[in-house]
């Protein structure tokens, strides 16, 4: 039963720690200025 409970505690913590990286580091919120000479 502790092992289990454990395991699931590991799990939990897995997605939640997955979910925190996705949600700062996603492609759309890093948006640099873009130099005018590249515009052109």
């Amino acid at each position: 039963m502790k092992r289990v409970v454990l395991t699931l505690a590991a799990a939990v913590l897995t997605l939640l720690a997955f979910a925190n990286v996705a949600a700062a580091t996603g492609f759309w919120s890093y948006q640099p200025e873009v130099p005018d000479k590249l515009l052109k």
